[in-house]
């Protein structure tokens, strides 16, 4: 999406990062547990950094929970802060060696010279980003929800065979717009806006039956923006994949990557989606 959105922190909890660093540490100490994940740690003196040493992190203002906490990138809680220090960590790096800076979201994946080592503020993956700046593989994986009015009788479907027959609408050249194309396959000609705003208006006034939204932006339209709105289910198989961003080139990326994935395999990233972000329980998934 072109701008930014604010979200809604879901409710909650989990074992923290830092819980379940400990145990995997405790695992890689018995003799009967599974083998240790491979470590990302280098000597970070060798890292192309910005500035040597230190770990140059840029994120948008203001910042909104649940990504972030009291406008604070640098006190570890939300989503992207807690997930920037695990990955830092990960590298060999301390908290303190984390520096924090600005860039706005539109600029960070604009082209040219940047003043970060990465940027992190909910920077979906897209083909067309990927032309000016280089993305980390995905350190989170959104699923794609169904946003639907609160009266609708489209809240009583439970498959995608079910969601064929409303009609959608969705911002143009969208992972929404792909989605709703090529695995929902709607009956009705999907109407395509200029915004995502655009569609979730034509939403609101009857237009269209629904729109696809990222879980966690459509849970703030729910609860949040509009009165009169539902999630109606997750679509299965779809994602809003969200990356560190580099600039293009950047020779950091496959550290970072590394990290990553460490992080993934160890549990700790689970940890914190399930603090942070996890999916309200009563929220169905379409059957295919």
């Amino acid at each position: 999406m072109a701008n930014r959105r604010t979200f809604l922190r879901a409710s909650g909890g989990a074992l923290t990062a830092a819980a379940m660093l400990k145990s995997a540490s405790a695992q890689d100490a018995t003799p009967d547990a599974s083998p240790a994940v491979p470590s990302a740690k280098v000597d970070i003196a060798t890292l192309p950094l910005i500035k040597p040493g230190v770990l140059t992190v840029h994120a948008d203002q203001p910042l909104y929970e649940p990504w972030f906490v009291d406008n604070d990138p640098t006190n570890g809680k939300g989503f992207e802060s807690a997930i920037t220090y695990a990955l830092a960590n990960a590298l060999g790096f301390t908290n303190e060696q984390v520096e924090w800076g600005y860039t706005s979201f539109n600029t960070s994946y604009a082209p040219g010279p940047k003043d970060f080592d990465f940027y992190i503020t909910e920077v979906s993956i897209t083909e067309d980003r990927a032309k000016a700046v280089s993305f980390s593989d995905p350190y989170y994986e959104s699923p794609l929800v169904t946003v639907v009015k609160a009266d609708s009788p489209i809240l009583e479907a439970t498959s995608v065979e079910e969601l064929r027959q409303y009609k959608f609408g969705t911002q143009v050249g969208t992972i929404y717009h792909t989605f709703i194309e090529n695995t929902i396959k709607p009956e009705q000609d999907v109407l395509v806006y200029d915004t995502n705003l655009d569609s979730l208006t034509a939403l609101e006034n009857g237009t269209v039956d629904a729109v696809l939204q990222s879980l966690q932006i459509g849970i703030f339209n729910v609860t949040i923006q509009y009165d009169d709105l539902a999630l109606g289910g997750i679509v299965p198989g779809s994602t809003s994949d969200l990356g560190l961003v580099f600039e293009l080139g950047s020779e950091l990326v496959p550290y970072l990557n590394a990290a990553i994935a460490e992080i993934k395999a160890n549990g700790v990233q689970e940890a914190l989606v399930q603090e942070w972000l996890p999916i309200p329980p009563e929220l169905q998934t379409y059957s295919v």
